[in-house]
């Protein structure tokens, strides 16, 4: 709706030098309120009849020119603007312009036509909308007065809305209930009710206005088609219960594929058979199990190859052998799309092997218990490592030029305070130091954000504009973090920026220069985003002429002792507290790989020191995910079980269950943690622990 399509285009000037007798006779020849006064082709004022009463009142003189008395200060529109965006209280008239030429002349009345045209537009609109839907919908005003019945109602109901609206509810769907809405103001849903003989499920709702109960609304829900489908689908559930029976009592294995070869059903009896559960097989690929050396072969691959049935042997990766017999099943078109195939077991089960693999993975927990810890302390940063000593001397020397910094490195690694480094040691460190979360602001707000808006760029922005971080950061240092989440488009903005030291801001057209440092930070791999298209590659060469990538913290370890110590004594004087850690808690927490880096270790120590009852931190008190790796396992993956001469394999399955749980033990303060620690039953740990005569230590 433009202001275009409701302007006057007929538009009477007035000259400055004609009176106010001249201007009112004018008024009254032409039949108008108001006139834009004109000199040299420029709208210098505005006259309306308000400003000629208003002079007849004050006995002024009528042979006075209009300049004197006419309003100097006038608000013009232009043929493109919306009409729902022009103000009608504070001003009645506006002149139209185009191009610097008066095109139009638009009215208080004009806007209100247009507006109310509007209003009948969304009405239309909604009524459309309700009219549409496939549930009965139906509403009341206050009084219980129908307001809304919709084409669904008069389907269901026979009652046509002409004839209803207007009527009271009670009198034509007394079970609704609406009323009862209306005066306790209670939303109800899944109320059942019948109108006629069909089913209904009603949600109904009071409509409230201005904090007031105006009316209620309902929607309804035949549920008639629901209950069949319903009926329909408890059979299917009847049948698949019958047919899961009849597959599952067979003493045979049956293994059941999709037409790509894809793990679908087994029975219980592959279980027993293989040893491999529902888990370890459904949903994989029979090509995924015999490359992982799951099984040797398989007979699923060589039928859809061949397309027919095939018996064949097949070795499982415990050593069991077993005959399978395979059989398409094919579709309409000839394709197949299921096979079934009937396992027998030929072979003995090599029960001991499969109980030492299950081993495998907890011997893994208990290798490389000491490590030798040095502190290094270099101004806000916690720190041993040579890499990050080499970072802080980088940081302190490039702080003296320039240069646009990235730096990159995972979350949580302090790339922060490496920006702060360089900030507080540049030429530049008593100008402005302005961050900005790239990630943080929307991708419509982000723009104005950093190159700031003139007076009317957009709707809601502020009449005197506003200045970008950019201006703010001038003759100082901008900090982009997460750089790597500025959308594509305000890339080009941006490298246009940095390469020629001026921005224009939003709805602007004069260049505005700035002086400005970058320093942009990231967690995420800028050159994969080039090469996938997701970040401009002039960009990323402009952002890193001095890279640094601050290392992770599971790659700098022994800085973690040092860090420890710096959060203990923090979180002790912030709390007043006296808390310290035991040693083997830091040995454990430099095991683990810390995805959260510096951040999640501060974390944690600051809920260790508020969390436990006693000064001293004890291993017992870590929660159960430090003592896990990466893939979930327990320890080390490198050295788990040393084997130093042949004994019994009995006497040595023997010995490292009774180690486990005597190191288990020592860290762990319940049979529960211990069970979660090693990850077995609870029931297991307290019957070994009975077999071995072992207790754990409070």
């Amino acid at each position: 709706m433009k202001v275009g399509n409701f302007m006057s285009t007929g538009v009477i000037v007035l000259n400055p030098d004609m009176t106010l007798w001249e201007t009112a006779a004018l008024f009254l020849d032409r039949k108008i309120d108001g006139a834009p006064v004109m000199k040299n082709g420029q709208i210098i004022g505005l006259i309306t009849k308000t400003h000629l009463i208003r002079a007849l009142v004050n006995k002024a003189n009528m042979d006075r020119p209009i300049l004197e008395v006419m309003t100097s200060s006038v608000r013009v529109l232009h043929p493109d603007d919306d009409i729902r965006d022009v103000d009608v209280l504070h001003h009645g008239r506006y002149p139209v312009m185009k191009d610097g030429q008066l095109v139009g002349f638009i009215t208080k009345s004009d806007i209100m036509l247009a507006l109310e045209e509007i209003n009948a537009e969304l009405s239309g609109q909604i009524n459309t909308v309700i009219n549409s839907a496939y549930n009965p919908i139906a509403a009341i005003d206050n009084r219980g007065v129908i307001r809304i019945w919709n084409k669904a109602a008069e389907k269901y109901t026979g009652l046509l809305g002409k004839d209803i609206i207007g009527a009271y509810i009670n009198e034509v769907v007394p079970e609704s209930e609406l009323m009862d809405i209306v005066k306790t103001g209670r939303s109800e849903f899944g109320i059942k009710l019948h109108i006629g003989n069909i089913p209904f499920v009603t949600n109904r709702a009071p409509v409230i206005s201005n904090g007031e109960i105006v009316g209620a609304v309902a929607i309804l829900t035949n549920i008639s088609e629901l209950e069949k489908v319903t009926r329909e689908l408890a059979y299917v559930k009847s049948l698949n219960a019958e047919l899961d029976a009849i597959i599952d009592s067979s003493f045979d294995g049956l293994y059941i594929t999709d037409g790509e070869g894809m793990t679908i059903r087994v029975n219980k009896a592959i279980k027993r058979i293989t040893g491999l559960g529902e888990e370890e097989v459904i949903n994989k690929t029979m090509r995924e199990l015999v490359d992982n050396g799951v099984i040797s072969r398989s007979a699923t691959l060589m039928i859809l190859e061949q397309k027919r049935q095939i018996t064949t042997t097949t070795t499982t990766a415990t050593g069991t052998t077993l005959l399978v017999s395979g059989t398409p099943v094919f579709d309409e078109q000839g394709n197949i799309f299921r096979v079934v195939n009937n396992v027998r077991d030929i072979s003995e089960l090599n029960m001991l092997k499969q109980k030492l693999e299950r081993l495998e993975g907890l011997k893994k927990h208990f290798e490389s218990q000491m490590s030798q810890m040095k502190v290094k302390l270099s101004g806000d940063l916690v720190f041993k490592s040579k890499e990050m000593e080499n970072i802080v001397y980088q940081s302190i020397k490039i702080g003296g030029v320039d240069s646009t910094v990235l730096i990159s490195g995972e979350s949580g690694v302090g790339k922060e305070v490496i920006a702060e480094i360089i900030q507080r040691n540049s030429l530049r460190k008593s100008g402005p130091f302005v961050k900005l979360n790239c990630a943080a602001i929307p991708d419509n707000l982000i723009e104005s954000e950093l190159f700031g808006y003139e007076n009317g760029a957009f709707t809601g922005a502020k009449k005197e504009g506003k200045p970008g971080l950019f201006e703010v950061a001038n003759q100082g240092t901008l900090l982009l973090d997460e750089v790597g989440d500025i959308p594509p488009h305000l890339q080009v903005k941006l490298l246009r920026a940095i390469q020629e030291r001026e921005i224009l801001r939003v709805g602007g057209t004069k260049p505005i220069p700035i002086d400005v440092r970058i320093i942009a930070i990231t967690n995420k791999d800028l050159e994969s985003m080039v090469r996938s298209g997701e970040f401009r590659e002039d960009l990323y060469y402009r952002l890193n002429v001095v890279p640094i990538c601050v290392p992770a913290l599971r790659d700098r370890l022994e800085d973690i002792p040092l860090l420890v110590r710096h959060f203990i004594n923090n979180f002790n004087q912030r709390y007043n507290l006296k808390k310290s850690l035991d040693i083997d808690v830091i040995e454990l927490l430099m095991r683990y790989s810390w995805p959260g880096n510096i951040r999640q270790l501060e974390n944690l120590i600051e809920r260790l020191v508020v969390t436990t009852s006693t000064e001293k931190i004890l291993v017992s008190h870590l929660p159960a995910y430090i003592f896990t790796n990466d893939n979930g396992n327990l320890g080390d993956d490198d050295h788990p079980v040393s084997v130093n001469r042949i004994i019994p394999l009995k006497i040595a399955v023997e010995n490292v269950e009774k180690m486990l749980l005597e190191k288990t033990f020592a860290v762990a303060n319940s049979c529960y943690k211990a069970a979660e620690i090693l990850g077995v039953d609870p029931s297991t740990v307290s019957r070994k622990a009975r077999k071995y005569s072992l207790s754990i230590k409070n």
